[in-house]
């Protein structure tokens, strides 16, 4: 009885190995980065105020490290439909509030412009508006410090918990 058991769970296990490939091959950019819950003016609201955070100078910018699309999946998969609804109503409440002050749409706004808005939301008391762009701010830094570029080209990355010199003569206290 256990051999038909053991022969079961291998055959289990190597049809497993068989079919993981075809699985993973289904993977990716557009397929793990689609969009489901932000309009096409939202989202480019979305990548504009990410750029303004981290604009690109001699090193790229949140903008092309798709810093904007994480933030989507991040709120999608993570934070639930009623964030989903908060952030889409904040972006729509940002376009609106660069029409009223400067009687264009974001996107239609200069960088200096852009910053200047973003900085007056961050100064006024419209306390819903402040919280969306806090948390905006931390997803657009949170993402942009973990991503590929940053982790490989910004930072000194060691395996070890520390750096171990073999080679260096020891102290000895002789007292």
């Amino acid at each position: 009885m256990q051999r038909r058991q053991v022969i079961k769970s291998v055959a289990l296990g190597f049809g497993s190995l068989l079919t993981l490939p075809a699985w993973a091959n289904n993977w990716n950019k557009e397929r793990i980065f689609s969009n489901e819950f932000l309009s096409g003016n939202q989202e480019n609201i979305l990548t504009e105020i990410v750029e303004t955070i981290i604009p690109e100078t001699t090193t790229p910018g949140a903008k092309s490290l798709g810093v904007d699309k994480l933030i989507q999946k991040l709120v999608t998969d993570c934070y639930g439909k009623e964030a989903e609804i908060k952030l889409a109503d904040g972006l729509n409440k940002i376009d609106a509030l660069a029409m009223k002050n400067v009687g264009k749409s974001f996107m239609d706004l200069n960088r200096t412009e852009r910053l200047d808005l973003l900085t007056s939301i961050n100064a006024s008391d419209n306390a819903e508006l402040k919280e969306i762009l806090k948390n905006l701010k931390s997803m657009t830094v949170n993402g942009y410090t973990k991503s590929e570029y940053f982790m490989t080209n910004m930072t000194d990355y060691e395996f070890a918990p520390a750096r171990f010199y073999g080679c260096v003569p020891a102290k000895i206290n002789k007292e």
